[in-house]
Parts: C-alpha cells; sequence; structure tokens
C-alpha cells in the first residue's frame, strides 16, 4: 500500500484498519478521519450479503467540518468534491472523481453503520441518490413554509381534504364548487 496522507492534518500517514462490520480502511490517528479505497470497499461489498434495509436516525447528529481548506485524496491527490448523504442529517462525505475514494470524517462512518448505510456508499455519490436528497429537503422546506403560514391545526386539516380531493372521481366539480363565492348561484 501507497504512504497515504491525511487530508484534514495533511501531515498525518493513514494506518491500516479494518472498520467494524465493513472493510478494510485507513484511518488517521490525528483526527479519526477514514479513509476508504473503492476497490476495496467494493470488493467487501460483494462478499458482505443482501443489502441492508435503512434504517431511521436514532438521534440526530451533527458532525463537524473541521478544516476550511480543499481536501485532498490521499490516494491521487485531486481534490475531492462534499456531497450530501442524508436529507434529515447535515452529513457531508468526500468523494474523489478520480478514483472513487471517500472520505469520512470522525464518527462519519459510525453514523452511516448505525443507519445501515455503510453497504450503500457508493450510491451516495450518483444522480438517483442526490435527487432523492434534494426532492427531500424541498419537500421539508414546502412543510415548513405551509406550516408557518396556516398553522399547525388548518394545515393538518388542509392536508386531509388534499388526499381526500387528489384521486377522487369528481376532484374537479368539487375544487370548483369549493372556489365559487356563492356555490348555489349561478
Amino acid at each position: 500500500m501507497l504512504t497515504l496522507s491525511c487530508p484534514v492534518c495533511q501531515d498525518s500517514i493513514l494506518k491500516r484498519v479494518t472498520l467494524d462490520q465493513g472493510p478494510p480502511a485507513a484511518s488517521c490517528p490525528q483526527c479519526d478521519g477514514l479513509w476508504l479505497d473503492s476497490n476495496e470497499y467494493l470488493a467487501w461489498l460483494r462478499t458482505h450479503g443482501p443489502l441492508l434495509p435503512e434504517r431511521p436516525p436514532e438521534e440526530i447528529v451533527d458532525p463537524i467540518w473541521d478544516t476550511r481548506e480543499l481536501k485532498l485524496c490521499p490516494s491521487c491527490r485531486r481534490i475531492l468534491t462534499r456531497y450530501r448523504v442524508l436529507p434529515d442529517a447535515p452529513l457531508y462525505l468526500d468523494h474523489c472523481n478520480a478514483c472513487n475514494g471517500v472520505w469520512f470524517d470522525k464518527d462519519e462512518w459510525d453514523i452511516l453503520t448505525a443507519r445501515n448505510l455503510h453497504d450503500k456508499v457508493n450510491r451516495f455519490f450518483t444522480e438517483p441518490w442526490q435527487a432523492r436528497i434534494k426532492e427531500a429537503e424541498s419537500r421539508q422546506m414546502w412543510e415548513r413554509l405551509y406550516l408557518e403560514k396556516f398553522g399547525a391545526e388548518d394545515y393538518e386539516r388542509i392536508k386531509a381534504t388534499w388526499e381526500w380531493l387528489r384521486w377522487h372521481p369528481k376532484r374537479g366539480m368539487l375544487v370548483a364548487f369549493l372556489q365559487a363565492d356563492d356555490p348555489y348561484r349561478a
């Protein structure tokens, strides 16, 4: 194995480790970050068995990104790109678009393992995964906006009405009735 330098500490040399419930990796003894080589991860994934079902978070975790500088890939020295991983937590992973390796800041691997997402790492950087996150974040934004504008009680009532109308065979007529100033006059 090549000598790999930590993308955060920069002068620290990564040490080989085997992750609990996971593949071999390289760990920084100073910041506890982890480097996951793409080939080693995919080899581990082939022997892992069926993908585990995703679990909801047990608690809200706020991982800390402790560097404001660009991170360089330990393997090929290219700039790592940050990707959002979960819509319900501020969790980002740093990915090398050249060699496909992934950098995990302290505790990020544990967060993924707790949610059964450690066997889906290769999916995080795909367009469908990123689109799913954007859709979930958009939905959360609209939920907050509607809750603020309508209030909790009215928002629950209008959601129930919307669900009732959504697939109703006479939806158009019902909506026209609701929109009329006086539905009993021609």
